[in-house]
């Protein structure tokens, strides 16, 4: 028997992603410790996704995962947020995050690298994910849209019968069944950057489908369902920047330009 989704209006609990691989290029690059404490327009990428976080009217509580402790007291901000340790890899770190602080549905998934992520795109995505009847929720938007945005620069790109589209590192954990969800990633995570063995977990048919053009993204989130019993659904979001995290050089460079511009618009 499927677990009903979380009811429109429940606050979400907002696990926020903040390791880093050691010796991560643009880490160095920037003299900081830690990838998500690289600063965009001055303030660190952490910083600005909590302070999203804290006005989006759908989340009420906020979790850091992987941060190191110790950077985390130096700063008050900081210290006044929930903090717990990084697993192995993204998907083992939220899975310990859930069941160190036994987390309950709906949880909010997103990342610290996200600096242009804004308060109406949480609200949009959260929004839409408690209407729908599904376990797990994921955002997604337009790949025209971001490249129309931010020209030149690279971003991984989903090929659909229905179009392309790029990932917003927005995922809704709605259900207690959809909070077994991060175990599962971990089967498919080492593939998260190559599209293409992502949807090859799914079986050869299905990844000849995708390859030759053939496969709806409504495809992938029924397939989803039949494999691993879980109710995945795709949620269409409408800012471009909800699909621009910062993980190069040139994203960075290209975040900080929209930033400076952005302050400088007339109000």
């Amino acid at each position: 028997m499927m677990t009903p989704a979380a009811g429109p209006g429940k606050p979400f609990t907002a696990l926020v992603m903040a390791g880093s691989r050691p010796g991560d290029p643009l880490a160095l690059a920037t003299g900081v410790a830690q990838k998500p404490l690289v600063p965009v327009a001055g303030v660190p990428m952490l910083m600005r996704v909590l302070g999203t976080l804290r006005a989006a009217r759908q989340v009420d509580r906020l979790v850091i995962c992987g941060l190191d402790p110790a950077l985390a007291r130096l700063d008050p901000a900081l210290r006044a947020i929930e903090c717990v340790r990084a697993g192995a890899t993204p998907g083992a770190s939220a899975a310990l995050a859930i069941a160190t602080l036994g987390l309950a549905a709906p949880v909010l998934i997103t990342t610290g690298d996200h600096p242009l992520l804004s308060a109406n795109t949480v609200d949009e995505f959260c929004a839409a994910s408690a209407a729908e009847e599904a376990d797990v929720t994921f955002g997604v938007v337009p790949a025209a849209a971001v490249t129309a945005a931010f020209p030149g620069v690279r971003r991984t790109r989903y090929r659909f019968r229905d179009g392309a589209f790029c990932g917003c590192n927005l995922y809704g954990l709605l259900t207690p069944s959809g909070c077994t969800a991060p175990a599962a990633w971990m089967r498919v995570e080492q593939h998260r950057k190559q599209p293409w063995r992502m949807v090859g977990a799914l079986g050869v048919g299905v990844l000849l489908r995708f390859l030759l053009g053939r496969l709806a993204l409504a495809d992938v989130t029924a397939l989803a369902q039949s494999r691993i019993g879980l109710r995945a659904r795709a949620v269409r979001l409408s800012e471009p920047t909800a699909g621009f995290d910062v993980d190069t050089i040139a994203q960075w460079h290209a975040a900080e330009a929209y930033l400076n511009q952005r302050t400088r618009l007339p109000r």
